[in-house]
């Protein structure tokens, strides 16, 4: 838990610029106000009633990405991100809150943020925190996809009257599994060992959107949890995570989702709570932040938080891979910029990859830049997510990878947008660690059978 609140740290920001290097934005624009320094003065001014709300001021602060690079960069810990948050917070209390009663705000914010607004509100409130409106959104693509719609709209030019961020999403929007694939997760796996003790017993956060949109890659994940050696038990009273919530500036629905998902693997009673995506998992590790005032629940965040892994981490330290086989490829890794900064996951994903026989690995040069994902900044902020994107796949290329892995499912959309942008679909193939670990062990198997 960090020691300062975002108040406190926001004040102990001393201006030596350790930061500047690690920041994605301003290493493409070069305007201190795109870069961590400029924004904590601005939140600041913000927060302490120096400036109003306006809308210029929203805007340069939705272009953080969040990524925490600068927080791992800084010597003093100040906590950029939460700082921007709470600032994030702020505006969106006074856009909701009447004009005669809110502090000063510039009409024109009110006008524009009411239809987001309501957008974003719905879909977070009503569909990513509710698992069955969210698998019928999942339905409604599935037959998208299979019914001849996607293949018609694609024929007919229908994506042309739609942004282009949009389109291009929808180009390498994953193939989702049937609604009979996408039941519930069977609650209770055993390890793999037949006559060894198991590892552990540890629970998996199967997320949200994860579980609609990449539902393979997390069944994988029961099974290399298995295979590794755990006992896994998938609650199904788990929730959405609540970062997305946390980003926007919506910290009730938050801390309503903390509470929910705090009380579901307490009844799970596991050494380790497994998860498979670094944003999930950063938000689930912060848990205590959101209870510092709140002592009745504070006590039950930190134990809670403590208990978080990544897959890819846990795998490495505690479990004991399989047999795995390559096929001969060029490997390269994207990190979650979650993973390595919040939940200082930093090396685990290689590692299991270099583990992998008849492979090669190849360090990714300017791997600590973000790729532009960031949750769904790459929707929100466009152009200059793809200026992001566009510089990472130059070293992308400098690889010559044939297999391009990621930790995080907003990671791994954004790199297979931007392999489509650079047309280079025939030669990189995109994929999540645990589906590549996955793929490999399963080779390993079909080669010791057929010896």
């Amino acid at each position: 838990m960090k020691l300062l609140t975002a108040e406190e740290s926001m004040r102990t920001c001393v201006r030596c610029g350790a930061c500047r290097n690690v920041c994605p934005t301003l290493n493409i624009t070069g305007r201190e106000a795109d870069g961590p320094r400029g924004r904590v003065l601005m939140a600041r001014s913000l927060l302490e009633g120096d400036i109003p709300v306006n809308q210029e001021i929203k805007d340069q602060l939705d272009r953080c990405l969040l990524c925490s690079a600068c927080v791992d960069a800084c010597p003093i810990d100040v906590q950029v991100p939460d700082i921007v948050m709470l600032a994030k917070e702020r505006i969106a209390a006074a856009v909701e809150t009447p004009v005669q009663a809110a502090p000063p705000v510039q009409t024109d914010i009110k006008k524009q943020a009411y239809t987001a607004r309501t957008f974003k509100d719905y879909f977070f409130d009503h569909i990513l925190a509710n698992q069955k409106r969210l698998n019928t959104v999942g339905n409604l693509l599935w037959f998208y996809q299979k019914s001849g719609l996607q293949s018609l709209t694609r024929g007919l030019g229908i994506l042309k009257f739609f942004p282009e961020q949009m389109s291009q999403m929808e180009r390498i929007t994953p193939a989702i599994l049937p609604p009979s694939k996408r039941k519930y997760h069977q609650e209770f796996t055993p390890s793999a060992y037949e006559e060894k003790k198991a590892k552990g017993r540890v629970a998996f956060f199967h997320g949200c959107i994860m579980d609609v949109m990449f539902r393979e890659t997390n069944d994988n994940s029961i099974k290399l949890l298995s295979k590794a050696g755990f006992d896994v038990v998938t609650p199904r009273a788990q929730m959405c995570c609540g970062a997305l919530h946390h980003h926007s500036g919506k910290k009730d629905k938050t801390i309503e989702l903390a509470k929910a998902n705090i009380q579901a693997f307490e009844e799970a009673a596991v050494d380790y709570i497994i998860t498979n995506a670094g944003g999930c998992g950063a938000a689930l590790a912060e848990y205590a932040d959101l209870f510092r005032d709140d002592p009745d629940w504070l006590e039950r965040a930190k134990t809670f938080s403590a208990k978080i892994k990544d897959i890819s981490e846990i795998i490495y330290e505690k479990g004991e891979m399989p047999a795995v086989s390559g096929r001969g490829e060029r490997v390269t890794y994207q990190p979650s910029c979650h993973l390595q900064y919040v939940m200082k996951v930093k090396d685990a994903p290689a590692k299991l990859v270099k583990q992998i026989p008849n492979s090669e690995y190849v360090e990714l040069p300017e791997k600590k830049y973000c790729c532009g994902s960031a949750g769904i900044y790459n929707l929100l902020q466009p152009k200059l997510a793809n200026e992001i994107l566009d510089k990472k796949m130059k070293k992308v290329k400098e690889t010559e990878s044939a297999v391009l892995i990621t930790a995080n499912p907003g990671c791994y959309l954004q790199m297979k947008l931007g392999v489509y942008r650079e047309g280079m679909e025939e030669e990189i193939e995109t994929k999540h660690v645990v589906d590549y670990l996955m793929d490999s062990i399963e080779r390993a198997e079909a080669e010791a059978a057929n010896k």
